[in-house]
């Protein structure tokens, strides 16, 4: 994503003012920037905390930062000599409106009753009310989540789609013929297809139950 570049000057006048926030993502071993670096890695810290579904090298895309700040960083070295740091600066408006429902999954399932089968679907909730959702309708043995890969919001019913296209051949129908998502497979395969469809939509780590 692109990003404009702004000074430090322009950044802090623009978190004073309540517009934007600064985050340091930098790891925990690099010192924090004098002058407000402590709260700049805490910014991160604490947006890392209320997302953890969200791998931290993609917590900045996840919340559209608006800007990269560039600054000159001295404090890894005594001989004067810096190196570029940069920061990212989030709207405001990002942070209240980006939540936990603005996650989607795409999901495998499976089922001891079925050894041979995985049910791969979505949802736009979380998984687990899903799966008890799923179970709620009666089974000889529970259906339990195996996988599942956050998505961002409005592409998981594509990325289900195109997996369910991928398999059509191991799709197993109902005895009117009509389609369901159950398929002939086992859910590694599923998982790697998913993974591999929805890499450019993934917001966080794979969830592995």
């Amino acid at each position: 994503m692109y990003k404009d570049k702004i000074t430090l000057h322009t950044a802090k006048a623009l978190e004073a003012t309540g517009h934007i926030t600064i985050i340091d993502a930098s790891p925990e071993s690099v010192s924090a920037l004098p002058d407000g670096g402590i709260a700049w890695k805490g910014n991160f810290k604490a947006l890392q905390e209320k997302n953890r579904q969200i791998s931290p090298d993609k917590l900045t895309a996840f919340y559209n930062a608006k800007y990269s700040i560039e600054v000159a960083d001295y404090s890894q070295s005594d001989m004067g000599v810096f190196s570029w740091r940069y920061l990212s600066g989030i709207d405001n408006g990002e942070i209240v409106s980006r939540n936990i429902d603005n996650i989607e999954y795409v999901y495998v399932l499976v089922n001891a009753g079925y050894p041979s089968l995985v049910k791969i679907g979505m949802t736009t909730k979380q998984v687990s009310g899903r799966v008890t959702s799923i179970n709620a309708t009666g089974t000889v043995e529970e259906w339990v989540a195996k996988f599942a890969v956050p998505i961002s919001k409005g592409n998981a019913m594509r990325v289900e789609q195109a997996v369910h296209l991928r398999f059509s051949d191991r799709r197993v129908s109902s005895d009117m013929g009509n389609s369901r998502e159950f398929f002939t497979l086992d859910p590694y395969t599923a998982i790697g297809a998913i993974r591999e469809i929805a890499a450019t939509h993934m917001v966080g780590d794979l969830n592995v139950y």
